[in-house]
């Protein structure tokens, strides 16, 4: 007869399907000999229904199993010769990947290898509850020093390889009042490993911990040094491994989702980072010897605007913020503010200048990491300088501040700022962190046993850890421009509350020391349980961000903070 393969297939889709999976299985089925062996490991592999299984067996029932052999029968449904079932069976093999799911149940990969796609999230919920000494308040500004639940990351996106050699990742922010749902998605070119280049927005080169996800810090939060740290920008980057041990990357970026002045250069910044590990360059695989570097350097801008709410009447001055530290554990949110004056305007909340602020950013970073087996001992340490200006303007005439419709003034200054932290971490299960250390940076622990209450299950990997951070900032000297005395506040060091010019707010403190303990449960790859107890002591008293008048909450030299994640990603 003529027989048309691909038509035949088409026709005879599950009869193929069958054909192939018996073929497939005959190695392990030949002893057996047995036509419902071979529909029940059909049908547990999803190859055939439940429909299917019962009609194929009671057809196969009425023939005599010693006569008629399995695969024969097969081979005799479909009417075709031994030498078209092996055309089948390549034909199954070759395509049998098409469109499969990946092991790990999170992506797709096609038949040959070289495209694959991921779906990727993660959720992280907290609950925290913070002691500080403050008085109770209803002010939105005040919200830091509350108990709450907090929803702190929910992130879904894509990811995969087209060709082998580019890859792609698109990850959607979905909580937070950032107006910027993307918060990350580039294009990496990776044709060569050891120069690879990456387009888009994506985490720039810069600290030990910005460079370990958010699913595999030790901690809740990172450290204060990493809050003067880049994150996810707009940017370019040429980054890659030369040997095993050595990484290297450097980028140009800005600082915006989109810059904010027409500039006659792409990307203001730059970023570079180095960082080799010793133990491995020497061989020793169960050993990490972590050294790093990088600079980043260059300048960005600022939109000054006004208060979107004082609690008095609406302010016509405009400022913006250039360095803010927040308490580690999520407490306080204004441990520490310093701003520049803007624009004076038309009196509003949340009225933005029409000149921006320039700033000129020089931030070093110098990493340490070491572990033997199960014990690790991490530090890095933050130096930064900012020096700040604007050209401002009048639009208004107003007598507080003092300002003439048609004025101009400027304001400038420079800022010295320092942090750093000193952390130990032990997996009291053994697992190691050699094993999750690459490219530069630490990944997720594998727990040596998943948790599962059922037969054969463990108890997840268990680690606690303590770290020590503190942040210092050295204020200026001198500083040009308008000086706002908006009310004194009574402080040890009888600071006020100057709110332009250089300004270091008077609620803030220019010092502060954390110490955190933390106990982590990692049940699984892709979930675990995170307890932080954080203490933090203040140089200088700190008051609330208020609205009302800062005497009536009080002011506090220390914050307790507990907290508990429980977090899920894939």
């Amino acid at each position: 007869m003529t027989f048309s393969f691909l038509n035949h297939l088409k026709r005879h889709r599950i009869s193929a399907a069958l054909l192939a999976g018996a073929m497939f299985s005959m190695p392990t089925l030949a002893a057996l000999d047995d036509a419902k062996a071979i529909l029940e490991v059909l049908l547990k592999k999803g190859v055939i229904t439940q429909k299917d299984y019962d009609k194929t067996l009671e057809e196969w029932n009425s023939k005599p199993l010693d006569s008629v052999p399995p695969v024969q029968f097969v081979q005799d449904a479909l009417g075709v010769q031994a030498k078209d079932v092996q055309k089948a069976v390549e034909f199954t093999k070759k395509d049998e990947k098409n469109g499969s799911v990946k092991p790990s149940g999170f992506g797709w990969v096609s038949a040959d290898g070289e495209n694959n796609i991921n779906v990727s999230g993660l959720v992280h919920y907290d609950v925290r509850n913070i002691s500080n000494g403050l008085s109770a308040s209803e002010d939105r500004d005040s919200s830091s020093g509350a108990d709450n639940f907090e929803v702190r990351r929910a992130r879904i996106g894509l990811n995969g390889t087209l060709w082998k050699n580019v890859d792609f990742e698109v990850l959607t922010n979905l909580v937070g009042s950032s107006p910027n749902l993307i918060h990350r998605a580039y294009i990496n070119y990776s044709y060569n490993k050891q120069a690879q280049i990456r387009i888009g927005r994506f985490k720039q080169p810069f600290s030990l911990e910005e460079q370990t996800s958010a699913n595999a810090i030790d901690f809740m939060e990172r450290s204060y040094g990493n809050q003067m740290v880049a994150g996810q920008r707009n940017g370019a980057m040429v980054f890659g491994s030369p040997i095993n041990g050595l990484t290297y990357a450097v980028s140009v970026y800005q600082d915006g989702f989109n810059e904010l002045s027409n500039t006659n250069q792409v990307g203001t910044l730059g970023i570079g980072r180095v960082t080799a590990n010793l133990a491995e360059l020497s061989g020793n695989k169960d050993s990490v010897i972590h050294l790093g570097f990088a600079l980043d350097k260059g300048k960005y801008e600022v939109t000054p605007t006004t208060s979107t709410d004082t609690g008095l009447a609406a302010s016509a001055l405009t400022r913006a913020t250039v360095l803010a530290f927040r308490t580690e554990n999520r407490g306080l949110g204004n441990a520490y503010r310093a701003q520049i004056a803007g624009d004076i305007v038309t009196a509003g909340y949340g009225v933005s200048g029409n000149n921006v602020a320039n700033i000129n950013k020089n931030l070093q970073g110098i990493e340490l990491a070491l572990a033997q087996g199960a014990f690790k001992f991490q530090t890095e340490y933050f130096n930064s300088t900012y020096g700040v200006s604007s050209i401002n303007y009048c639009s208004v005439t107003t007598a507080s501040p003092a300002c003439t419709l048609g004025d101009s003034y400027s304001s400038s200054f420079n800022l010295k700022a320092k942090a750093a932290y000193y952390e130990v971490f032990y997996n009291l299960t053994g697992e190691s962190w050699a094993s999750s250390y690459r490219s530069g940076a630490f990944t997720s622990i594998k727990p040596k046993a998943n948790f599962n209450l059922g037969s054969g299950g463990g108890w997840g990997a268990w680690q606690v850890g303590l770290r020590y951070s503190t942040y210092e900032v050295g204020e200026p000297s001198s500083f040009t421009g308008r000086t706002n005395v908006v009310g004194a506040v009574s402080t040890g060091s009888a600071k006020v509350n100057n709110i332009t010019g250089w300004t270091s707010r008077g609620e803030n403190s220019e010092n502060a020391q954390t110490i955190t303990l933390g106990l982590n449960w990692i049940l699984n790859p892709n979930s675990r349980v995170l307890m932080n107890y954080s203490e933090t002591n203040f140089d200088r008293p700190v008051t609330y961000l208020s609205t009302t008048t800062p005497a009536t909450l009080g002011s506090t030299s220390n914050e307790k903070v507990l907290s508990v994640r429980t977090q899920l990603n894939f």
